[in-house]
């Protein structure tokens, strides 16, 4: 197995489904990690870097619908496969609506497990190159407003706090609204250009971004020079 191989996040507390779960993934050429129960699998989420979780919705200490909704709370999008009860079809509404990707049930026949994560691990790797090739820094590139400034180049920036290093994904918004000055930027636009996830349901990770750049770059909040809210639809960057 490659340093490239997908890393896989398994938390599931039936032993024997796990073990022969384990002993597949890794015929796949997957590197897999196991966690027993919902604590220990939210910890490790929170820890790691994996390209998908595979989760079980009845796990002891906390069921695997609060660690989806933790870990989507917290702006983790990792792709989340949930393994659900055959007789629970509630469970598959409710953990869509969490921010699960997709889901099997159980008795689960293996192939279309398989089949499932093989499908997620795709698109994870699409969003993953579409969103590196988005957030690349071109060199001596430095965008100015007001007293302000972005260089894309070192990703430094000047800031009401002095110059700081802005994270990759406060670099690739600010390279967004670089490119777009004046326009009306949804959410959407900027989970597919940033994150390379058009079609995901959690845009709270966006806003996140944008609380950590309005500290950076405005005295108030409520009567912003540069990042204004655009109503039900995402932001507008005026220099």
């Amino acid at each position: 197995m490659t340093e490239s191989a997908p890393r896989i996040l398994l938390v599931e507390d039936e032993e024997a489904i796990a073990q022969g779960l384990l002993v597949n993934f890794r015929r796949k050429g997957w590197l897999p990690t196991l966690a027993g129960d919902g604590e220990e699998g939210l910890d490790a989420a929170r820890k790691g870097r994996f390209d998908l979780v595979v989760l079980d919705v009845r796990l002891p200490i906390i069921d695997g619908f609060e660690v989806c909704q933790r870990l989507r709370a917290s702006g983790d999008l990792t792709p989340i496969l949930m393994l659900t009860a055959k007789n629970q079809p509630d469970d598959v509404v409710y953990g869509l609506k969490l921010g699960a990707d997709d889901y099997v049930t159980k008795p689960f026949d293996l192939a279309e497990l398989l089949a499932r994560i093989e499908g997620l691990l795709r698109r994870s790797g699409w969003a993953r190159a579409a969103s590196e090739s988005t957030t690349e820094p071109g060199p001596n590139e430095r965008f100015v407003f007001g007293e302000f400034w972005v260089d894309f180049g070192s990703w430094q920036a000047a800031t009401r706090g002095g110059i700081i290093e802005l994270s990759r994904k406060e670099i690739a918004v600010m390279r967004v609204f670089a490119n777009r000055p004046g326009q009306v930027v949804s959410r959407r636009e900027l989970l597919a250009e940033v994150w390379g996830l058009p079609d995901h349901p959690n845009t709270r990770v966006v806003d996140n971004v944008i609380l950590s750049l309005r500290k950076a770059f405005e005295e108030s909040s409520l009567r912003p020079r540069h990042i204004h809210n655009v109503r039900g639809v995402g932001y507008r960057f005026e220099v």
